[in-house]
Order: C-alpha cells, then sequence, then structure tokens
C-alpha cells in the first residue's frame, strides 16, 4: 500500500532525483516498462506523462495499438493534428476476434500501417514510421520520438517468451538510436514473471497503483539502481 509522505522533504527529494535520472535518460533514448494491473486510468495519466504536452516543444507521436482495451486513445490523439508529427501502428492479433471494432480515433490524415500477424512484420511497420519521422524532420532530436506501445499482453499471450525478447530488443535498440523515448504498457503486477524476463531490456520499470482517488507510480531504474517509494502520478 502507498504510504504517505510527510513533511521531511522525502518526496521532494526523491522527485527531484527522478527528475536528474530522466533528463539524463532523454539525451540518449529510453524504453520504459509501465506495469501495473488493469487500471485504465492510471495507465492513461501515465501515457500523457511520457508523451509529453502537446504545448511544449514539437514531437513526433507514434502509437503502437495492439489492445482495444489499453489506454484510450481518443484521449491522447490531441497532438496529432498534424499529420507529419503522428503515426499510428495497429497490431491484429490472430487469437483476436475478426469481429472486433477496427475504427480509428485518430484524424483521417494520420498515417496508419495495419500488421495482422507476425512479431517480425510488427517491428518493421514500427521502423518504417521511425524512418518518415527521420526523413520528415531531416533527423530526429534527442527526446523528439515519444512512442506509446499500449499493451505488450497481446504478446505475451500469443507468443514464446524468447521471441517475444528477441522483438523487443531489436524494438527497444531502434528507439535509443534516434534518441527516442518509448513507453510499453504491461497489465501485470511488478512480481509477474514475465516483468523478470523483459525487465534487462528497459531503462525503468515503473510500477502504477490506485489508492482510493489517488493514482501512485514507483521507479525502478536499471543503471543507477535507484527505487523510489511512491509518488504521486
Amino acid at each position: 500500500m502507498p504510504r504517505e509522505h510527510g513533511a521531511d522533504g522525502s518526496a521532494y527529494e526523491e522527485t527531484t532525483a527522478l527528475v536528474q535520472e530522466l533528463d539524463a535518460l532523454k539525451q540518449h533514448g529510453s524504453n520504459l516498462l509501465v506495469v501495473g494491473s488493469r487500471m485504465p486510468d492510471a495507465h492513461e495519466a501515465a501515457c500523457r506523462q511520457f508523451l509529453g504536452e502537446t504545448s511544449a516543444q514539437a514531437r513526433r507521436r507514434l502509437f503502437v495499438r495492439a489492445d482495444p482495451c489499453g489506454p484510450d486513445p481518443t484521449r491522447l490523439s490531441a497532438g496529432c493534428e498534424d499529420p507529419s508529427r503522428c503515426s499510428v501502428v495497429r497490431y491484429e492479433a490472430t487469437s483476436r476476434s475478426v469481429s472486433s471494432d477496427s475504427s480509428s480515433p485518430f484524424p483521417e490524415s494520420v498515417p496508419e500501417r495495419s500488421v495482422e500477424e507476425g512479431l517480425g512484420s510488427l517491428g518493421l511497420a514500427i521502423s518504417e514510421a521511425i524512418t518518415e519521422f527521420e526523413a520528415t524532420s531531416s533527423g530526429l532530436s534527442a527526446a523528439e520520438l515519444r512512442l506509446c506501445f499500449d499493451s505488450l499482453t497481446p504478446l505475451v499471450s500469443e507468443y514464446d517468451p524468447e521471441s517475444l525478447f528477441r522483438f523487443l530488443h531489436l524494438l527497444t535498440h531502434r528507439v535509443r538510436s534516434v534518441d527516442g523515448m518509448a513507453h510499453y504498457h504491461l497489465t501485470t503486477e511488478r512480481s509477474n514473471r514475465t516483468v523478470a524476463l523483459l525487465e534487462p531490456l528497459f531503462d525503468a520499470v515503473i510500477e502504477l497503483c490506485l489508492r482510493g482517488d489517488t493514482l501512485y507510480q514507483r521507479w525502478y531504474l536499471r543503471d543507477s539502481g535507484m527505487t523510489t517509494g511512491w509518488l504521486q502520478l
């Protein structure tokens, strides 16, 4: 259960240290694994945080949609009016019903690729979308690319752990190659063995928790070994 921070400044100190860590990650690209049971509001709030404010400096946002129950893209696509700054890759799991809704919440002008099956095809589609951003921007600046992978859960169900690990190894490397920032949602508990398997691929694991009406996050940073307490999201 998240603990309340007192007036000793511990929450402020942790937040300051975390901001410094994130500033360093922004300069060289980063991949973040966001875990927690299916809490739409919590995952959506984390998503907005990692995508960056639409009023801030220019971002190029790439949405990978693999789970109809993932973060609601209708609330996340506000910065997609400019098609040169937004792209979508839709993954249709082979185990998913063919009658599932395939409509897009994004503006018609936003480029959208559809991949029916295969991790190789999915990885290629994502890489091509990043390449297009590189071309239209004449080279991406640090942290300009913001990638949201709405859920790894369908891939965990459909593919063996080794295949998924290889796929994510290549994808995380591709993101770092352009100094981008990507986050990947996985609707499971921090203690799940899948998290332990995939964790070495990511710069940090962010655990989400809902207590009453308040959302919390706890960070586990790989390189520094830093683990925060529960911080309000």
